[in-house]
């Protein structure tokens, strides 16, 4: 099963699913294997030999391949003949345009299939709160369903550990009002991916470290990372163009259209008096860089990404 898509967070709901239901409580460590591209490309065979290796306690076995692309295209079609029914491979990509070769290939042969995990509409976001919250046995007016599901939605996999944090924080009162839900989420969803945005723009290596570790290890990929940070410089550059311009970094933060979230304001004013439109354009453009390499470097994507994200927090 090939799950592509921008929603990485769905395509991640959707593989953990998957892995469930092809595993069936199976415990067995080698029961289950992963995989990034990269190293299926230094060693094609290894497929191959994957797809017959057996679980030392029988039943099915799980493979996961991450951060597929175009490449892996030759070598999964050669390695067709050895696939079975005991083997479920799920392979996850970000967005395969029609001409996608990986694609192509999934949709064509008959012991494949694809999916397409596309961003969740207005009504979809509003359903998924209405029915997280009826059944965690939280009470919410129709208000409150309406602001979480403008507020949340970018990615199915964010907008479930938000909407966890929510029911955590109603607990046994089981309600919600709408001022508790407008405190309890952002604002704005392009700052999802806060921690790793915040500290490389803090230029704080140990940070990154961390918040980029915390990321990876719950199955987020590098290009979501990088077109966050993407946006918040985009952002940020434009409002130092006013602060350049004579503008106080708070007046400019006071009047941003969209308004920028209270807990954000400090952090935003900092950015803005701590880097100017240069080193914010080199930025932007590292980050194009690394997004680039991720896509296209025999490098393998994390540390390809990663490489360009220290070189950023090295600017003056």
């Amino acid at each position: 099963m090939l799950l592509y898509g921008p929603d990485s967070g769905l395509a991640r709901e959707r593989a953990g699913r998957l892995k469930a239901w092809a595993l069936a409580g199976n415990d067995d460590p080698f029961a289950y294997s992963e995989f990034e591209e990269p190293k299926l490309l230094e060693d094609p065979a290894r497929l191959s030999d994957e797809l017959g290796a057996i679980s030392l306690m029988g039943g099915r076995r799980c493979l996961m391949i991450r951060s597929a692309g175009d490449k892996l295209t030759k070598i999964i079609e050669s390695a067709l003949p050895a696939f079975h029914r005991d083997m479920f491979v799920i392979v996850l990509a970000d967005d395969l345009g029609a001409r996608s070769s990986l694609r192509a290939l999934f949709e064509k042969e008959p012991v494949l299939a694809a999916a397409a995990c596309y961003k969740d509409e207005a009504r979809d976001v509003a359903e998924l709160v209405r029915s997280s919250l009826s059944a965690a046995g939280i009470r919410v007016d129709r208000e409150v369903v309406e602001h979480l599901a403008s507020q949340l939605g970018n990615d199915r996999y964010v907008t479930r550990q938000e909407l966890e944090k929510i029911i955590t924080y109603a607990g046994d009162s089981g309600t919600l009002s709408l001022e508790d839900a407008r405190l309890l989420t952002d604002y704005n969803r392009d700052t999802e991916l806060d921690e790793v945005v915040m500290a490389v723009m803090d230029k704080n290596l140990a940070q990154m470290d961390k918040a980029l570790s915390n990321l990876l290890r719950e199955g987020a990929v590098p290009i979501a990372y990088l077109r966050a940070l993407q946006r918040y410089v985009n952002r940020l550059y434009a409002m130092r163009a006013r602060v350049e311009a004579g503008e106080s970094a708070e007046m400019v933060v006071e009047g941003a259209r969209p308004p920028v979230f209270f807990r954000q304001k400090p952090l935003m004013i900092r950015h803005l008096n701590g880097w100017n439109t240069r080193a914010l354009a080199r930025a932007l453009a590292l980050l194009v860089e690394a997004e680039l390499a991720v896509k296209t470097s025999d490098l393998p994507p994390i540390p390809a990404s990663t490489r360009k994200l220290m070189q950023v927090t090295q600017l003056r």
